[in-house]
């Protein structure tokens, strides 16, 4: 097709600005190739396969960019935190969409044929506007000068208090920028495909964070202990000090999963489904923070009232409130039986809950002459559980498994033609003994004091039948998509009366008040960090929160710090004297990650300093996935003064160290901290084990920050402002902090009210930004930029939407 004379320049001005993005993914993946602490060849195949998945097909990064995100990052195993596989992920799409952009067919010329077309998805002035004032913010706040300086000092690329961690949270926000056009490509030319893509990246990166998330618990806590101190941080190693990328991530990402089941018709993806979201329950309760239960809370309220305002289900509001009191009464009732009976009385009652729900229409139709019958078959069923509980060990549970199985293959199986008139009253008659059996297992679990709530909860979940049989004309139909509902109702009952119940949750229930007057008091001395420099307007600068708190904080809250530095031609570690409570958790540890099957005793040889006073190093090798311990052996070297180099020895025994778990691996870590008030320097670091074996790597620290990463356990407020908007205030100042405030607020009124809230894609993106927002009052969650990148796009993407032509 010809191109006119007026479309020519915009045709070539746009194969410039393809090309140029192609050509800087690929310079990026160059250089995270060259840098790579694994070598070239495992960087160049890390590069190579992201491509071959970008190039899969059109707009698969869609789908890749969002699911592996939060999964791919090694920097916990490689120490590089500034130049991650995740980057490498955008830098591939970058590359291939400029690249596709360019070579397919049609691709470029579109250009000029789409005026006069509707678009379902522009970016206006006000859009520009708003992305490019916070684009200025990033651009003037960031300390620009660390990139080419840091490709000759290796001591910017340790740690989060050199200047070159403003590039590192700055590209968080630029590599959206830089995506920004391949998204409005996707969603401008291929609408329902790209959506899909990105609907099921989005799905799939929920899963995958939740899936890493069951392991970390599998591997160091079990499934089932929700009493210890362990919050789970699935692989995500930002959180090494703190933070809620976890919670963001899930709070973006949950809506949209569960806005798929609930829109999903087929049977077959509805059981898919249902374990989806059983996952990502698993997953945010197990992170036990408030915040994200608040967020998930308000998300879910908003997608459900969004899905009744554009008529997905057709519910009265009366039938809502009373299913709503229902609820209430029903959660109050269910927390008794937990209380008293357990998981096993709990989960009992939600197995009587969900057979009440698949009878209802049989017993609708039934007469009160079949439903006496049924009574009394309930009652011998229930006196011979009562003799299998009193007689057979654990008899009752067996009992209400062979009553559930009978239960099921009654109401769902294929009854002869003669028997159909008897099957209300067996189904009846089973669903009795199974309100029994369910009362049972929580009194024998329980041994005294549960029965009243167990008889009280069985009747309520009850109650809906005596309604449904006095007006059978009322009954609900329980299709699979019904099953799906009652479900997830039954499930978010269950994980709100486990998070209120459960000693670890409810501990920090309780402390929630006294923990808000904390961090206020933190909130109130962040917003102070930039009246101290000067820097009220532009911010004390993009990744220098940190340092900024190091430098101005109170003395009793300093934490350590790290460092390379240079002495004669050597590359040696400096490791700072914290200033607040010393304990085990609040040691700032720099770390490696060595092989879990290490065979104790261990030696160690290190050369160490201290040139201010005496200190002491301590050691220690533990089970440890990220911040918590499983198990470790320790021990500590006492260092006198002097600026003489000594070379000290120390032998760590098996102690509680443990194994390295049966076939689900348990990361194990070898850690140095300062344990003093006094500088300390170290150098030279050997690690071997019984069998001869050298565990460390880059010991002598000549390769800089390789293999080399590091966490405070418990004390996390000095990297953190803690609330989104705060973080902007003291890092770019009132223009930064201006500047995202007009984008959530142009995106959110988007979405509720402006061009893109008719648009199918509106009530999962409004649900999930609102949870991520209410995240984002109790952390800073961009100080992450893999989440940064995926928060943006969705800004972005809500941005640009538009309704949907009838």
């Amino acid at each position: 097709m010809a191109v006119d004379s007026g479309n020519a320049g915009s045709v070539a001005m746009a194969w410039v600005g393809w090309g140029l993005l192609a050509l800087l993914g690929a310079l990026g993946l160059t250089v995270f190739v060259l840098r790579h602490p694994f070598g070239l060849a495992f960087g160049g195949g890390i590069a190579i396969a992201f491509v071959a998945l970008m190039s899969v097909r059109r707009d698969a990064w869609l789908l890749f960019v969002p699911a592996l995100a939060p999964v791919v990052d090694l920097a916990g195993w490689s120490g590089a935190i500034h130049l991650t596989e995740s980057d490498a992920l955008v830098m591939s799409a970058l590359l291939v969409g400029g690249v596709q952009a360019m070579t397919v067919p049609g691709t470029v010329r579109s250009v000029g044929r789409r005026r006069g077309r509707p678009r379902p998805w522009r970016f206006g002035v006000v859009q520009i506007g708003v992305v490019a004032l916070l684009g200025i913010s990033y651009l003037v706040s960031t300390q620009w000068s660390s990139v080419p300086a840091a490709l000759g000092d290796a001591a910017l690329w340790m740690g989060y208090s050199t200047p070159l961690n403003g590039p590192r949270l700055a590209k968080g926000f630029f590599w959206a920028v830089l995506l920004l056009p391949v998204l409005a490509q996707a969603l401008r030319e291929r609408p329902q495909a790209a959506t899909r893509w990105l609907v099921a990246g989005l799905v799939a990166g929920a899963v995958l964070v939740s899936l890493a998330a069951l392991w970390e618990r599998w591997a160091f806590t079990g499934l089932s202990d929700f009493a210890s101190d362990y919050r789970t941080t699935a692989l995500f190693w930002e959180m090494n000090v703190g933070g809620a990328t976890l919670d963001g991530w899930l709070a973006l990402t949950a809506p949209v999963a569960l806005w798929w089941v609930l829109g999903e018709r087929d049977s077959r993806w509805l059981a898919l489904g249902m374990a989806v979201l059983a996952v990502l329950a698993y997953a945010s309760f197990t992170t036990f923070s408030r915040g994200l239960y608040l967020g998930l809370a308000a998300g879910v309220v908003v997608l459900l009232l969004v899905m009744l305002r554009r008529g997905v289900w057709r519910v009265s509001g009366t039938s809502l409130l009373v299913w709503m009191a229902y609820s209430a009464v029903l959660a109050g009732w269910l927390a008794g039986v937990f209380q008293t009976g357990g998981y096993r009385g709990a989960g009992a009652m939600l197995g009587l809950g969900l057979a009440v729900f698949g009878a209802a229409p049989v017993l609708a139709l039934a007469s009160a002459r079949t439903l006496g019958g049924a009574a009394v078959l309930a009652l011998a069923g229930a006196t011979a559980s009562i003799a299998a509980m009193l007689l057979v060990p654990k008899g009752v549970y067996l009992s209400y498994g062979f009553n559930a199985l009978l239960f099921g293959a009654a109401l769902f199986g294929r009854w002869p033609g003669g028997l159909e008139r008897r099957a209300a009253g067996v189904v009846a008659a089973l669903l009795g003994w199974l309100a029994a059996n369910a009362v049972l297992v929580s009194q024998y679990w329980a041994e005294s004091g549960g029965l009243l709530p167990a008889v009280a909860c069985a009747a309520w979940l009850l109650l809906p039948l005596v309604w449904m049989c006095l007006r059978p004309a009322r009954c609900w139909r329980p299709t699979p998509h019904g099953w799906v509902l009652v479900s997830m109702c039954l499930g978010a009952i269950t994980l709100a009366v486990v998070s209120l119940n459960t000693y670890y949750a409810a501990t920090r229930m309780e402390s929630a008040a006294v923990d808000l007057e904390g961090r206020f008091a933190h909130w109130s001395y962040s917003a102070s960090l930039p009246a101290g420099q000067d820097a009220t307007w532009l911010g004390v600068g993009v990744g220098r929160f940190a340092e900024a708190y190091f430098w101005q904080a109170p003395e009793g809250v300093l934490p350590g710090s790290h460092g390379l530095r240079f002495d004669a031609g050597s590359t040696y570690l400096k490791l700072g004297a914290p200033r607040h409570v010393l304990g085990f958790g609040e040691l700032y540890r720099v770390s490696q990650r060595v092989s879990p099957g290490l065979v104790a005793p261990l030696q160690l040889t290190v050369r160490v300093r201290a040139p201010e006073a005496d200190a002491r190093l301590a050691v220690e090798v533990c089970r440890k996935h990220l911040l918590y311990a499983a198990g470790c052996t320790a021990g500590g070297i006492k260092v006198p003064k002097g600026a003489v180099w000594t070379t000290q020895q120390l032998l760590l025994r098996p102690a509680k160290l443990g194994g390295a778990g049966p076939w689900l691996p348990r990361v194990t870590v070898f850690s140095i901290a300062n344990d003093s008030r006094a500088l300390l320097e170290v150098d030279e670091l050997s690690l071997v084990d019984a069998s001869g074996r050298e565990l460390l790597d880059n010991g002598d620290f000549a390769r800089g920050a390789d293999r080399w990463f590091f966490s405070s356990d418990r004390h996390h407020l000095p990297w953190h402002a803690k609330n989104l908007w705060l973080h902007y205030f003291v890092e770019q100042g009132w223009v930064g902090l201006v500047a995202f405030s007009l984008l959530c607020v142009a995106a959110v009124w988007r979405l509720s009210f402006g061009g893109a809230a008719a648009h199918p894609l509106a009530p999962p993106l409004l649900a999930g930004l609102t949870a991520f927002f209410i995240v984002g009052a109790f952390d800073s969650l961009v100080d992450a930029p893999r989440l940064a990148v995926l928060g943006f796009l969705v800004l972005f993407t809500a941005l640009g939407l538009r309704a949907r032509e009838p």
